[in-house]
């Protein structure tokens, strides 16, 4: 899949849909609003543990978050083959560490979830790779943590209280010209997603920050807020992703394998009116 061309690149008079008084997404937001998502995750893995730990195949998430995790890794370009060591950012419960463990690597697991980690280490038994589990904060990561070859931040950089000082401390434990592979949740194809919560047309229509107290954080992006995040890095690829089940095509998508999926998330970049309404971004930038 070919990555989107850059701004100046595209065909003059097509307007952005951007609001104009849109807020650098650079900027960082006080941390006790972004720890909305640990609560929030705190009480989903007590009410509702399977939808959480979707790596089993029991889970009733497990078919879709497959299907994406092969839709992103195709997205990725497979700059991830051959790593040796990897770090996974807010990896969670280790949907992308578990097939960097299966191809010999060591991956250190960063998470502020102690119950993600924990259920990762059971993914992780008996796999070729060694994992290695970090409870932090993704700003402040630590000093013990060793420089590696590659690194993932797959739906980190949208639910952080400040994006960029995250991505200063993660390429300092990158070697040079490592990649980083990312997703962000994209604004239009979040705000039409089935889940997106109430009462948010003010972040719709203004700076795009999300916050539902004690439930959720979500910084949600357009292209000019990627590329402004990653200015001093190496942008190597970005593409949107719909997702289908994930989106505003989630109702009438029902179930779809990962072949599926790809085919459809092709037909939707394609398409006048949903090519735009992408349900997240995703990347490769280069330390």
């Amino acid at each position: 899949m070919a990555p989107l061309a850059p701004p100046e690149a595209r065909p003059q008079g097509v307007a952005s849909l951007a609001p104009p008084q849109a807020r650098p997404q650079g900027l960082s937001i006080p941390a006790s609003v972004a720890a909305a998502n640990l609560a929030g995750a705190a009480r989903a893995w007590a009410e509702s543990p399977e939808w959480m730990d979707f790596l089993t195949p029991e889970s009733p998430a497990f078919s879709h978050k497959m299907a994406e995790r092969a839709l992103m890794l195709r997205s990725w370009g497979g700059v991830l083959e051959g790593r040796r060591s990897v770090i996974d950012l807010g990896g969670g419960i280790g949907r992308f560490a578990m097939p960097c463990l299966d191809a010999g690597a060591v991956v250190h697991l960063v998470d502020a979830d102690p119950r993600s980690l924990a259920c990762a280490q059971r993914h992780a038994a008996g796999r070729p790779g060694r994992l290695s589990v970090w409870e932090a904060d993704a700003a402040c990561l630590p000093a013990e943590l060793p420089h590696c070859e590659a690194a993932i931040a797959a739906e980190l950089l949208c639910y952080v209280a400040d994006p960029a000082a995250v991505l200063a401390a993660l390429r300092s434990r990158l070697t040079p010209g490592s990649p980083l592979c990312f997703s962000v949740e994209a604004r239009w194809g979040w705000a039409l997603a089935v889940d997106a919560p109430v009462g948010q047309l003010p972040a719709l229509f203004g700076d795009g920050l999300v916050h539902v107290p004690g439930d959720r954080f979500v910084r949600t992006y357009d292209e000019t807020d990627v590329r402004a995040l990653f200015a001093d890095w190496e942008l190597e690829r970005l593409e949107p992703t719909h997702f289908v089940f994930g989106g505003p095509l989630q109702q009438v998508a029902g179930e779809v394998d990962e072949h599926e999926l790809a085919r459809w998330e092709q037909a939707a970049r394609a398409h006048p009116v949903f090519g735009r309404l992408n349900r997240a971004w995703t990347g490769v930038a280069r330390a």
